[in-house]
């Protein structure tokens, strides 16, 4: 009996788009919010986006996700309340997984004492790609990259 192994580019096939993870604290969400709100837009356009957005004001978490709701309106953008509990955390990640390989944006809203905790956890999870923080700069805001998993050599 003979298996043949699939060709390497069903492999590349089967893995989910790049995943970036946004991580947005209230208070960088309005420095510039046009200008975070564009960089979100643009990223979720291209590959699976979620949003990390740790605010303890209900009114913030409305207005961010009804921000992304008018800017993507061909995007379904799912907000999740999560906080860090470890029990419940690995199930609020498969939900959010399962809120990215249907094409969907799912903004994680969570306090803000334990946004960077509930940020590394998802993006363990999920295997992301790259995390993104806002940066203030004289011109404005924008995302920059703290994070990004290193891929492993090809075996070529």
């Amino acid at each position: 009996m003979v298996f043949r192994e699939p060709e390497t580019g069903w492999w590349e096939a089967q893995a989910r788009a790049t995943v970036t993870v946004a991580a947005i604290r209230e208070g960088d969400g309005a420095w510039h919010p046009e200008m975070v709100l564009s960089h979100l837009a643009e990223i979720a356009g291209a590959e699976a986006l979620l949003v990390v957005f740790g605010s303890n004001a209900r009114s913030a978490q409305h207005a961010l996700v009804a921000d992304l709701r008018a800017r993507l309106p061909r995007h379904e953008i799912v907000a999740i309340g999560v906080r860090h509990r470890h029990g419940d955390l690995l199930r609020d990640a498969a939900t959010v997984e399962g809120l990215l390989d249907a094409g969907g944006v799912p903004v994680v809203i969570t306090p803000v004492s334990a946004m960077h905790d509930v940020t590394a956890e998802i993006a363990s999870y999920l295997r992301a790609d790259r995390v993104l923080r806002v940066l203030r700069t004289l011109a404005g805001a924008e995302l920059r990259q703290v994070w990004s998993r290193s891929r492993a050599p090809s075996l070529s």
